[in-house]
């Protein structure tokens, strides 16, 4: 029997982007409604309900549990196959993961242990709650059984695109810049056409972003279509969210007055500190913008609207990231990494693609600043790519699902980057019903059925990666992601850093 008492504790199945997990937006396609089955007990009652049958239950080691050491006295669990988040053991209750086997009874289980074999227990049932441990006679379902989607998805997302102009000329952008902006007929049009198709399909709730080229040259166009949003999905009975992306070289008083009261949040481009920022993301003058940007996350963060910062990683500023990730933990903002997109518009821009093995090393570098600096919020969901470890999915958007992309002439498209690609128009056409076609040009399939992913350990977590960015690479939708190294390379580490996350900041 090892000394000490035996403690198993976890984050919790993170079904929201708040509290503890953070906002884990993208500037990107969000994540598609349905979460598919876990294998836990989440599904078939709790453990306390399932261990009931005494000393003759039938326990099963989970054999994807993935153990990670955290330091000399704890170690990390993941289930592949469950809801999300971290269990975190310390070296006696690992014993008590340890000594289960295949069909382990119950009472063996509990051997070593007595005069403790409620501590011991306790420990079981944790375990069997997060799908660590698998109770009764067979295991739980896969995942890949859980596809039918709710009747009801969680939200619907639209990227509306409201101007194509914009103030700076970054090499890797794919929006070919023109000064047309939306007018406010399609503005409003597109917000009735996005209302009415969510409340249509059984949405709950609709999410706006506001972007463009640089959203913020029509912001009074923006605070008047969200006044529209708000009033609408009232009506429908919709929760309502919305984020502007903005590249944060200029936002006016105005503006952050009206999104702090409007409740509108703020992602703002940040790709680098200093000159590798510059190098990236210069004005259409070719001169330096991060002082700029910096003084406008200040601005924000002292209007209390602390924007999000989103990260796109480049062969020409990855050596960087580690210190933007410094500069963003310094002032408590939450970011999200986001691999360059190979597109029409950045062929022939040099140095924008990167080579894997100096990704992952770079990534461990902003790893170890993360570490050194730890938030009290996760960075499961934001330092991924378009992988996270937050819920299970098949698909790693909501492309061809649950997001709809709207362009400045009320174009309907299935994916920003391919905005060009013109489905029908807001007003004559329901916007999902467009991009659920099957005759639409993205076709973003279920992991299960890409090559190189269906026996994966992160199938479920990297979801095969952007359809968009994998067909271009390969010239197919049913293969696994040519990021795909880099994501078996860095998932484990970031579990290890929820672990210890948790270890500083929620320890029992």
């Amino acid at each position: 029997m090892p000394p000490g008492r035996a403690i198993a504790f976890s984050s919790l199945p993170a079904l929201a982007i708040n509290g503890p997990f953070g906002d884990h937006c993208q500037d990107c396609a969000c994540e598609v409604s349905d979460v598919v089955r876990s294998a836990g007990t989440a599904a078939g009652g709790s453990a306390a309900a399932v261990l009931t049958a005494g000393e003759q239950v039938r326990l099963t080691r989970n054999p994807e549990a993935v153990a990670i050491q955290l330091d000399g006295a704890h170690r990390a669990l993941f289930n592949p196959l469950g809801d999300g988040g971290v269990t975190v053991l310390n070296e006696a209750a690992f014993e008590v993961f340890s000594a289960i086997g295949e069909r382990t009874s119950l009472a063996e289980a509990l051997l070593g242990w007595p005069g403790r074999e409620q501590e011991a227990l306790s420990v079981v049932e944790h375990l069997t709650d997060r799908g660590l441990i698998w109770p009764g006679p067979s295991a739980p379902p896969s995942p890949a059984t859980g596809q039918a989607r709710a009747a009801a998805g969680r939200m619907l997302t639209a990227w509306l695109h409201v101007t194509n102009d914009c103030t700076l000329r970054c090499p890797y952008c794919y929006v070919s810049k023109s000064g047309e902006g939306m007018d406010e007929r399609t503005a409003h049009q597109a917000v009735r056409a996005v209302v009415a198709s969510a409340a249509a399909h059984g949405y709950r709730a609709v999410k706006l972003k506001y972007a463009g080229g640089e959203a913020s040259l029509n912001w009074r166009l923006i605070i008047g279509m969200h006044e529209l949003a708000r009033d609408l999905t009232a009506r429908a009975g919709l929760d309502l969210q919305a984020t502007l992306l903005s590249n944060g070289v200029a936002l006016p008083q105005a503006l952050v007055a009206a999104l702090r009261a409007e409740d509108i949040r703020v992602m703002i481009s940040l790709d680098g500190i200093g000159e590798l920022h510059d190098a990236v993301r210069p004005l259409a003058s070719g001169k330096p913008t991060f002082r700029l940007v910096r003084r406008t996350i200040g601005r924000l963060i002292d209007a209390g609207v602390p924007p999000h910062l989103s990260i796109t990683i480049t062969g020409r500023n990855a050596v960087g990231l580690a210190d933007v990730v410094r500069f963003a933990l310094e002032r408590e903002l939450t970011f999200s990494f986001n691999f360059f997109r190979d597109n029409d518009e950045a062929a022939g821009q040099p140095g924008l693609r990167y080579d894997q093995q100096t990704m992952i090393s770079c990534l461990r570098e902003a790893f170890g600043v993360i570490e050194q600096m730890m938030p009290r919020w996760s960075v499961l969901g934001s330092v991924l790519d378009r992988g996270q470890l937050l819920r299970p999915l098949q698909q790693c958007c909501g492309v061809g699902q649950d997001y709809v992309v709207i362009d400045q002439r009320g174009r309907v498209a299935q994916c920003q980057m391919e905005i060009g690609r013109v489905l029908g128009d807001v007003y004559s056409d329901d916007p999902v019903l467009l991009v659920r076609d099957s005759a639409a040009p993205i076709k973003s399939l279920p992991v299960v059925e890409k090559e190189g992913c269906r026996e994966c350990t992160w199938r479920y977590w990297c979801s095969g990666g952007c359809p968009v960015a994998t067909f271009r690479a390969t010239g197919r939708w049913d293969i696994k992601s040519p990021n795909c190294s880099i994501y078996q390379a860095i998932f484990p580490e970031a579990l290890r850093l929820e672990g210890l996350r948790l270890l500083r900041y929620h320890r029992p």
